[in-house]
């Protein structure tokens, strides 16, 4: 019975804090929508003529600026020289890396081995489970 009270006081403020933000939140709904100003009801000396009711069926979207596309960073001419001739340098000692062809054997025939072949066929393809 001790712990009735605080835990009511607990449940109330939880409460009101739901029912606050449920507020904020049609408040906010309400500046969304368009405000339609209501037509005063005619007189009846005239006639009415053809009343046209505006009803708001849809919000009007806010539009929303455009975002600036950032352009590239400026990167000065050292730069660019020195990068330049660093890509050229590592492509120069690619170029001249002498490529030498591996002979494995004289005869031109090829050598193979299907007994080989099979087992590592089957290695390379093991059945998983």
């Amino acid at each position: 019975m001790e712990n009735f009270l605080p835990a009511l006081l607990i449940i109330g403020g939880v409460i009101y804090k739901i029912y606050a933000e449920y507020q904020k939140e049609q408040e906010k709904a309400r500046r969304r929508m368009p405000q339609v100003p209501i037509p005063a009801p005619p007189l009846p000396s005239e006639q009415p003529a053809q009343r046209t009711v505006i009803e708001p069926t849809m919000s009007i979207p806010i539009p929303v600026p455009p975002k600036k596309r950032q352009s590239a960073p400026v990167i000065p001419t050292e730069v660019k020289v020195t990068t330049s001739e660093a890509f050229t340098e590592k492509d120069d000692k690619k170029l001249l890396k002498k490529i030498t062809p591996k002979i494995e054997g004289r005869n031109d025939a090829v050598s193979f081995d299907l007994r080989e072949a099979v087992i590592n066929a089957a290695i390379l393809n093991r059945p998983y489970q």
